[in-house]
């Protein structure tokens, strides 16, 4: 009937509803085709923005799931989470002593210079955790334990002629060459945690401690934020869909009785 229609030329004001047509001329008048060619019109600009809408909750449901997945920490969650279970560690690990900001201050900017250093298992794989960074990072490798560690022999005899390194330090801070003592006791994690607030008076072992249990209580808090936020985004993504669906159809009607008349 549609071919005998378009064939004595009555009107091209028909839509066939279907997907299949044996015919090419019937083809170009599907639904699917027409709204594919009206798709600038003013008619699917309500179904493309809601399509746009839909498209931006996956982009924040395929975000949370790899925060889920892969929960990376910062120095800035580290801070946020010292500030508010740990406020006197995080002053402390703020307020640290200058002589170990200068230290930190010189290997930012080599690193800045030439590169992050990087450490490289018996596997040649990086074992580097992209989590620890800033001054935290610093405090938990024991960048100020490294730098206490006495020079070798051939630095004491080479360009310094025969002067400790460490003493030139703090010479040229101001110190008289007095080097602090290396921290290296092995208090256990409560007393750590609840009896000392100088997170710098703490032994690599003991820093190591308090970091994994401090990175393993950011990771639950953010796994668990995390979930929650992907519940609400599930709840957005359904009214999404279904938001879309509505107007889809509603274009669709309003096509084929365009269409018709």
């Amino acid at each position: 009937m549609l071919t005998s229609v378009l064939h004595a030329q009555i009107t091209t004001n028909v839509v066939r509803l279907g997907s299949r047509a044996t015919d090419e001329r019937i083809a170009q008048y599907s639904l699917r085709n027409l709204e594919q060619r009206s798709g600038s019109g003013d008619l699917d600009r309500p179904r493309r923005r809601q399509y746009a809408a839909l498209k931006k909750v996956e982009e924040n449901m395929t975000y949370i799931v790899n925060q889920i997945q892969l929960p990376h920490l910062t120095w800035e969650d580290a801070e946020k989470f010292l500030d508010f279970q740990y406020p006197q560690h995080a002053d402390s690990l703020r307020g640290r002593p200058f002589w170990i900001s200068e230290v930190f201050r010189r290997v930012t900017e080599d690193e800045n210079e030439n590169g992050e250093w990087k450490q490289v298992s018996k596997g040649k794989k990086t074992t580097q955790d992209p989590a620890i960074t800033g001054i935290y990072g610093f405090w938990k490798s024991g960048g100020d334990i490294e730098f206490l560690q006495p020079p070798s022999t051939s630095s004491r005899t080479g360009e310094n002629g025969g002067v400790d390194p460490r003493q030139a330090f703090f010479i040229e801070l101001g110190f008289s060459g007095m080097v602090p003592p290396t921290p290296s006791g092995r208090r256990p994690l409560e007393h750590l945690l609840r009896n000392t607030s100088n997170v710098w008076s703490m032994s690599l072992f003991e820093r190591k401690c308090a970091a994994q249990s401090w990175e393993e209580e950011m990771r639950k808090i953010s796994y668990e934020s995390n979930l929650q936020e992907f519940e609400l985004l599930k709840v957005q993504y359904r009214d999404a869909c279904k938001a879309y669906e509505d107007v889809q159809d509603e274009v669709s009607q309003l096509m084929t009785h365009s269409a018709s008349t």
